[in-house]
């Protein structure tokens, strides 16, 4: 029987604080700052694994709300390619982490193309500004509590749990 990624990831901390870390010199500052980061990294992903998806799921939903609502702000042409790229997209299969990330990127690529306005040509409306904040509030609440194990936010106790984010 394999191990859980749990096990997994609590046995790979532990040979790296219990092996590894102990071997660095005390002068090799920078190999100890790498190794409590990959102990950092690795100790958020056992948090995180278990909801990856559904944490994918959400940024795709909500990248899809923002190329909607811009669709109807923009020029003919950037509209276009906006809905190209919703269309494109639309049948993602939503429990796929790659073909969510790949998603992502597809309508990520349209929306910054209607962000760049053909260098300066096109410039954005007050409405599509104010989509444009709104969404970055939005991604930026769910980035903070997703990476709330982190503890560098100084807000963090006033995050809302990971389940309302989802």
């Amino acid at each position: 029987m394999l191990p859980s990624l749990d096990v997994r990831f609590r046995n790979l901390i532990k040979s790296v604080q219990e092996v590894i870390a102990p071997t660095i010199p005390d002068d090799e500052k920078l190999a100890q700052e790498q190794v409590r980061l990959v102990v950092g990294h690795l100790a958020m992903m056992q948090e995180q694994w278990k909801n990856a998806v559904r944490f994918e799921a959400g940024s795709y939903r909500l990248m899809r709300e923002l190329a909607e609502g811009l669709a109807g702000l923009v020029d003919e042409g950037q509209a276009a390619d906006l809905q190209a790229s919703l269309e494109q997209t639309r049948a993602t299969v939503q429990d796929d982490i790659d073909a969510l990330n790949a998603a992502i990127c597809t309508i990520g690529a349209a929306i910054d193309r209607v962000i760049l306005g053909e260098d300066g040509r096109k410039p954005l409306s007050p409405d599509a500004y104010r989509l444009l904040l709104d969404y970055g509030d939005k991604s930026s609440l769910r980035d903070r509590v997703w990476f709330k194990g982190n503890e560098i936010d100084p807000d963090r106790d006033s995050l809302p749990p990971l389940e309302e984010i989802l």
